[in-house]
């Protein structure tokens, strides 16, 4: 059997050309060659010689593009399920999500008394009158100290943009 660095050159092209036959897309194609390669790779010890070893590859090459359909197809039917029940664009609520999580990390680099207003105001909803009143200051107090701590949070999160 032919070593599989020779392999790899006298077949990359003819499984890249018939994959993107398949797909009609070039950086799928791409990804995809790569892939039945490597797979190709770790099971030649499973080639038993029956087909030539290009049909051998074109069989995993169309079992790893089905395979990627079907990932494709569950992700496309996830963002519909997701858009259809909250009104939302999927990629757009991830981003924000992130973003929240960043903010939340961020939240906790904080100095006091910023970081236990901003968590009181913004994680347990408190009107300013009660955060005022948990320190013993004024309604002022808590709403400045709330602007400043949102102040300094965004800052904190300019190094992400």
């Amino acid at each position: 059997m032919e070593q599989f660095e020779d392999i790899y050159k006298k077949y990359y092209e003819k499984v890249y050309l018939f994959l993107l036959r398949c797909t009609a897309n070039p950086s799928l194609t791409e990804e995809l060659t790569q892939e039945t390669l490597y797979k190709a790779f770790l099971h030649i010890h499973q080639y038993e010689g029956r087909s030539s070893i290009y049909t051998w590859l074109c069989k995993i090459a169309k079992n790893t593009w089905i395979t990627e359909r079907g990932r494709q197809k569950r992700m496309v039917q996830l963002q519909e399920d997701w858009e259809a029940e909250s009104g939302e664009n999927l990629e757009e609520t991830i981003l924000k999500r992130q973003l929240l999580e960043l903010m939340r990390r961020e939240l906790w680099h904080l100095p006091e008394p910023y970081l236990s207003v901003c968590t009181l105001r913004i994680y347990a909803e408190l009107p300013y009158a009660e955060i005022a009143s948990e320190y013993g200051k004024s309604e002022s107090w808590a709403k400045v100290t709330f602007y400043r701590g949102k102040v300094m949070l965004m800052e904190r999160m300019e190094k992400y943009q």
